[in-house]
């Protein structure tokens, strides 16, 4: 029994040491490694590309839009190519999106109505990110848009939440181990 306190102590303690410098890397900040942007208009019903890249989960999109009414913003893990072949004579007319959408729901990276404010995609695998602003509403809606590509070490919501588990999970497993050594000790400490 003995053994196996050791054991899953030293286990433990592992574990704790590694969520702490998961914890440490996930507040590391982004590098930019680029940047673009633009600015337009979206006629009622219809959608543009405006951004195509090859990211890795090393990388990701931070993107800010500012529009005078709501847009559907789209991050698509397929090319711009790949999707005007789709939708053929549509002519970028949101009912040839919406159809592409619902033959391809897997390509949706990131789907967002907003008027302005910030988003980030981080991929999961390496991928096509092809950047779609879309007017649903009934007036031509004017927009401006930055988007940033960034270099990152580790997602850092993702690696916080793995922290969150793997700190607990390693106290528990070591806290008899602690425990016993604690007792061991004092008790040589008592027998001087």
């Amino acid at each position: 029994m003995k053994r196996w306190i050791t054991f899953l102590g030293r286990g433990g303690t592992v574990l704790v040491a590694i969520g702490f410098a998961l914890l440490l890397v996930s507040f590391f900040p982004s590098a930019q490694l680029g940047s673009t942007g633009g600015s337009g208009s979206i006629i009622p019903e219809m959608f543009e590309t405006h951004f195509e890249r090859v990211l890795t989960p090393q990388q990701g999109l931070e993107i800010t839009i500012t529009a005078d009414g709501t847009l559907t913003v789209y991050i698509l893990e397929v090319s711009s190519q790949t999707i005007y072949n789709w939708i053929g004579d549509y002519n970028n007319s949101i009912t040839g999106l919406e159809e592409f959408l619902e033959a391809n729901p897997d390509s949706i990276g990131l789907q967002k109505d907003m008027s302005e404010g910030e988003i980030e995609y981080i991929p999961t695998k390496v991928t096509n990110a092809t950047l779609i602003l879309s007017n649903p509403g009934s007036k031509r809606t004017n927009w401006e848009f930055e988007a940033y590509i960034t270099a990152i070490i580790a997602p850092g919501t993702k690696v916080r939440n793995l922290a969150q588990w793997t700190i607990p999970i390693g106290f528990v497993l070591a806290l008899p181990w602690l425990a016993q050594l604690w007792k061991e000790k004092t008790m040589r400490t008592g027998a001087h």
